[in-house]
């Protein structure tokens, strides 16, 4: 169940866009994609990383991941000067300098699904999951998505989301350090909480024991329950979370302590709470600033969760350790 994790790619000239589309061209190579689709993903990373080059002085970064059986997701992110007029970008009737206009028209066509936020002055971040099938099937609106990021090749980190019939369950791992160890620690996590998304209770103890055998890590994990209007919850360790709504937002109660370190697991409470009917549930290992401000970023939460994963990481992350965001609005 765990979610594939995004390999970064910095942008700042044409040579880099090249790496770009050769990237994407690997990953739609390994999900099986013939010719033709293929050609197609790597249309769509040549369109977004040239933006960065011609539009997002000094450049930006793209992230790409596979996400199985058919779909390649690519995020192109920058802090450049934001787009003044988005309706005109879209339509392909910008007379930006420096480009044609049509650029993200073109991936918009092109796109299984697309989504774009940006703030003149202070960035852009462009959405756009390419489906490798034939024919493509029309893609519902996402309710959840996130990114992973390792400082090394191999995160550390690593996240999960299963969708249940009265609800959705999450689980955000954090294994102990980096590269490779981590990841086999949050691969443990993981399928302790793949054998039973709603089963908050005994999780704790599956982890832990699941755990035992590798560096151990911290783990959130949440059960947000439709049919009652109710989250439940626990969290152990360093990775953090708040539900953001209307209303206000409300920070997750996190317990100090590692899984997979001793015989007997940390003791931690079971939480429950309200979920309004508005909520988005936002979660974080310490990749990220433990307190970043979210309220102020209420305009971002209509976008596509991947998107407002992407937008959080550029304006929160600490860049020296491993970092994953996992938004979710059921």
């Amino acid at each position: 169940m765990r979610q594939t994790s995004h390999r970064r790619y910095p942008v700042a000239d044409e040579t880099d866009s090249g790496e770009v589309r050769r990237g994407v061209g690997r990953v739609a190579a390994e999900l099986g994609a013939g010719q033709y689709a293929q050609g197609h993903a790597e249309l769509v990373a040549t369109e977004l990383a040239t933006n960065l080059v011609r539009h997002a002085k000094p450049g930006g970064w793209m992230l790409i991941r596979p996400v199985p059986p058919d779909e390649v997701e690519l995020i192109a992110v920058d802090h450049g000067p934001g787009i003044t007029d988005l309706p005109a970008a879209l339509s392909g009737r910008s007379t930006t300098p420096g480009g044609l206009g049509c650029g993200l028209a073109a991936v918009r066509r092109a796109s299984t699904r697309f989504d774009v936020y940006s703030e003149p002055g202070h960035g852009t971040c462009v959405l756009s999951v390419v489906n490798l099938a034939e024919p493509r099937p029309a893609a519902d609106r996402r309710t959840w998505g996130g990114i992973s990021i390792g400082v090394t090749e191999v995160c550390g980190d690593g996240w999960a989301v299963a969708e249940l019939d009265h609800g959705v369950a999450v689980a955000v791992v954090d294994g102990l350090g980096h590269g490779p160890k981590a990841s086999l620690a949050t691969d443990a996590a993981l399928t302790a909480f793949a054998a039973g998304p709603a089963d908050l209770d005994r999780l704790v103890g599956r982890a832990n024991d699941a755990m035992r055998q590798t560096r151990g890590g911290a783990l959130t994990a949440c059960l947000i329950d439709r049919d009652r209007q109710e989250l439940r919850y626990f969290g152990i360790g360093n990775v953090n979370g708040r539900v953001l709504s209307g209303s206000g937002d409300r920070g997750l109660v996190c317990t100090v302590g590692t899984l997979g370190l001793k015989m007997a697991p940390p003791k931690v409470q079971l939480m429950t709470a309200p979920w309004p009917a508005d909520g988005v549930l936002v979660v974080w290992t310490d990749g990220l600033r433990s307190r970043p401000d979210l309220a102020a970023l209420s305009g971002l939460l209509s976008h596509d969760p991947g998107l407002v994963a992407a937008v959080l990481h550029r304006d929160f992350a600490r860049e020296r350790d491993d970092a994953t965001v996992v938004v979710v609005r059921p």
